[in-house]
């Protein structure tokens, strides 16, 4: 099932291996970005069945965003194929294997849809159950300058401190980070008139 949906230069055990050493290695806190890591084909069909869903508007202090219900209840036969292969074991099983953190076969999964002015304000996701975050980005056309990026923050006293490392939403990339009480990022305001779109949650452990 790997083979149908990974690029296949990721599952090389070598590379896997490296993977996971950055991953543990990375600052602030654990974390990974992997471009081109899925079939490029199929995620755009992924991409163009998403928008189907419906997403909600919501707003308040912390965040201004468009976001589906979990995608579990989708009724969309390819949207869920795709929840289905992130919480099938072989999937969940590599997921340990490149970070090192033992998680089961129950994810949260949803759609969200940032666009101009949209944001989401510093948390760190920490929730009783939640082992690791993950962002596939589905956005294209998005420059250094456009907003909408992944901002990692240094912490002190539990608290965000500074932006350390930010991440553009390109297309096809996966991002993962360990969930911890240090695991502070936001999502910068988007800037332009593009959709700053991906599927995302967390694997429980």
């Amino acid at each position: 099932m790997l083979n149908n949906w990974i690029n296949t230069k990721y599952l090389n055990q070598k590379t896997i291996n490296k993977i996971r050493n950055s991953f543990k290695k990375a600052k602030p806190f654990s974390h990974i970005a992997l471009k081109d890591f899925f079939d490029n084909e199929k995620l755009k069909i992924i991409k163009s069945e998403l928008y189907k869903e419906n997403f909600i508007h919501k707003e308040c202090d912390l965040f201004n965003i468009n976001q589906t219900n979990d995608l579990k209840s989708s009724n969309n036969k390819i949207i869920k194929e795709f929840y289905n292969f992130f919480s099938s074991k072989e999937f969940t099983n590599y997921i340990n294997n490149i970070t090192g953190i033992k998680i089961y076969q129950k994810i949260d999964m949803a759609g969200l849809l940032l666009q101009n002015t949209g944001y989401l304000l510093p948390h760190d996701d920490e929730l009783e159950g939640r082992k690791i975050a993950y962002v596939v980005n589905l956005s294209e056309g998005f420059k250094n300058n456009n907003g909408g990026s992944l901002d990692l923050f240094d912490s002190k006293d539990n608290h965000p401190k500074k932006i350390v490392k930010s991440i553009i939403p390109i297309f096809n990339t996966l991002v993962l980070f360990k969930v911890s009480r240090i695991s502070f990022h936001q999502i910068s305001e988007v800037c332009v008139a593009k959709d700053r779109v991906s599927i995302g949650g967390w694997f429980h452990g």
